[in-house]
């Protein structure tokens, strides 16, 4: 064989070796967290696929059982691309070593009640929250479990710029009510006297049954929530970091189905358009709630135990 036809043929092995997925380079390790009963794996396939045309390798999703442990996963160098809710970021960059958020879900301009929290009564005693703090100390307070934003994280944001600090010491009792829906069903059965939930499951509720609007006092609502971050990590090369980046900001546009699929594992997402591009001063918000500072390092380290 002369040296001019050897040349061709490694040359086609070489662009046969180099086409379709890298197999000698490791996956990238896609992940997120389960809520409820859905663990998100079917919404993020259509993103995988379009991640592996992109970046020519493999990717393997993994759904991390809960908030916490998809936080130790971050920590122990086991993901490569994150899709964190807000509060599990805010937890992750107190001591953030690996990952760099790059985007995040934008709301529609117009859109009303989007991701909001708001704050119930069933307690005649209690017109407004100013009242709270007076009284804290013979009421009871219910939250939605500790993984949640606008069911935890934002409501002990609020309730510390009232002055209510630590909220376990400071009310008569504290509990979760396990997820949204059970929550708002505890305090309409007086199992409480207060709970915060996130504001899509009160409309629902009231819409669903108008008598819930006078049984249930509306207290507060607060702000549209920021919506929590995609992760990449830091190791990976910047190209590939901008390529996933350019991806996610074009995705509702060059594959629809991929991003209307992880909207729909997403409640919060539901009035999303696109994906636009942050950084981590995207969520300073969270340290002054109504007008006040609040205590958010304590509420995170408390999260983070």
């Amino acid at each position: 064989m002369n040296k001019k036809l050897s040349l061709f043929f490694l040359i086609v092995i070489i662009g046969l070796s180099s086409g379709g997925c890298s197999e000698d380079r490791e996956p990238i390790r896609l992940a997120t967290y389960t809520y409820a009963t859905n663990d998100r794996i079917e919404n993020m396939k259509l993103l995988s696929q379009e991640l592996e045309d992109r970046l020519q390798r493999k990717v393997t999703i993994t759904s991390y059982s809960d908030v916490k442990s998809f936080i130790l996963g971050i920590k122990s160098n086991e993901v490569d691309i994150a899709f964190i809710n807000t509060l599990g970021y805010l937890i992750l960059s107190s001591d953030n070593e690996h990952m760099l958020p790059v985007a995040n879900m934008h709301i529609e301009e117009d859109a009303v009640d989007n991701y909001k929290t708001v704050l119930l009564t069933i307690n005649d005693s209690i017109e407004r929250y100013s009242d709270i703090g007076n009284k804290a100390k013979d009421l009871t307070m219910m939250f939605v479990k500790e993984g949640s934003t606008s069911g935890n994280l934002v409501p002990r944001l609020f309730l510390s710029s009232l002055g209510i600090s630590s909220p376990e010491s400071q009310f008569r009792e504290v509990e979760y009510g396990g997820n949204h829906t059970l929550t708002f069903e505890k305090l309409v059965n007086g199992e409480t006297d207060l709970a915060a939930i996130g504001s899509n499951e009160y409309y629902k509720q009231i819409q669903t049954d108008s008598k819930l609007r006078e049984k249930v006092r509306l207290l507060w609502v607060s702000d549209e929530i920021p919506l929590g971050p995609v992760l990449v990590h830091k190791v990976l090369p910047l190209k590939e970091r901008e390529i996933i980046s350019n991806m996610l900001l074009n995705l509702h546009i060059e594959n629809t189905d991929a991003f209307e699929s992880i909207k729909s594992g997403w409640s919060e997402a539901g009035q999303a358009d696109k994906f636009q591009q942050i950084s981590d001063k995207y969520y300073n918000s969270f340290r002054k709630v109504n007008g006040n500072r609040t205590h958010l390092n304590d509420i995170l380290q408390m999260f983070d135990n």
